[in-house]
């Protein structure tokens, strides 16, 4: 190493033998045949989509219970995030703002919908909100849905 020479400035450069490097036509030969799912057990997002909307759950209960979120769940468009999440999970009911800044309304849905809807609305909420704690009411089965779909409330 010389006067002018610092250790940073030695770059090593290293070289991998080409049995090493990876095959990227193996990587793509992989992934094609995820998409052409010829696993018979796995199939792709959207197909799992289309199944999940197209089955028929008239024969599964439907469920329901009241909700109030609390933390800083207004001026967040916290309700805006509600409704579209709603919408996504096939949920009906309602939401509105309280005078006590906090947000509570009413969910009604079959078992997977209803648990997702749960579970955004303890720990998810929008992007900009903080939710310190929510409280479900107890949760029970109706015959069949009261609410044609999700709504805001506007007092």
């Amino acid at each position: 190493m010389t006067s002018t020479e610092t250790q940073t400035e030695k770059k090593r450069r290293v070289t991998l033998p080409a049995s090493t490097t990876p095959d990227k036509s193996k990587d793509t030969k992989k992934i094609s045949q995820n998409e052409n799912n010829e696993d018979p057990k796995r199939i792709s997002e959207s197909e799992f989509q289309k199944k999940e909307t197209t089955t028929d759950r008239s024969d599964e209960p439907v469920l329901r219970c009241q909700f109030e979120v609390f933390g800083i769940v207004q001026g967040v468009s916290f309700r805006m995030y509600t409704l579209r999440r709603a919408q996504k999970l096939g949920v009906r009911g309602w939401c509105k703002n309280t005078t006590e800044n906090t947000v509570k309304g009413e969910i009604q849905a079959h078992r997977h919908a209803f648990e997702s809807m749960r579970l955004w609305l303890k720990h998810t909420g929008s992007p900009t909100s903080r939710i310190d704690k929510c409280i479900f009411s107890d949760t029970t089965e109706i015959p069949e849905f009261t609410y044609s779909n999700f709504s805001i409330v506007v007092d």
